[in-house]
């Protein structure tokens, strides 16, 4: 019998909610936050994919032969980690500085909307991306 592992990598973003598994559009189960399951499958074809709330992960194509063991790392979106903070400290700058020297406020509500549109990609228009499974 072959193995799937499945790693979930712990995210600060997605820490408190559960990501549910599907094997050929089929739930298998859910995973936390940096906890890794094993599920025991016959050989042949499988699509994986993960969901959480309406946001979720692009299909995976593993093939299991015989008695081998496939491992898939799970991860969220992983920019937040850096994007996020980065956006968020320009911003602090460009409204200290304004307070120092005359910067249009056109300009600084201009960055906050290009700032707002990039952080709503992923659970909008990108959300079947929000997730995403590596095979190993």
């Amino acid at each position: 019998m072959s193995k799937l592992v499945i790693n979930r990598r712990s995210e600060f973003a997605n820490r408190g909610r559960s990501i549910g598994l599907y094997l050929n559009n089929e739930k298998i189960g859910t995973i936390e936050d940096g906890e890794t399951k094993e599920f025991d499958l016959e050989k042949g074809k499988y699509k994986l994919h993960a969901k959480i709330d309406w946001c979720g992960s692009q299909e995976q194509e593993i093939l299991l032969k015989g008695n081998e063991t496939k491992a898939v790392e799970l991860t969220g979106f992983t920019k937040n980690k850096w994007i996020l903070p980065i956006l968020i400290l320009i911003q602090v700058i460009f409204i200290g500085i304004s307070f120092l020297v005359d910067i249009n406020q056109y300009l600084i509500f201009l960055y906050s909307l290009g700032g707002l549109l990039y952080i709503s990609y992923p659970i909008t228009i990108g959300r079947n991306h929000y997730l995403k499974l590596s095979v190993e």
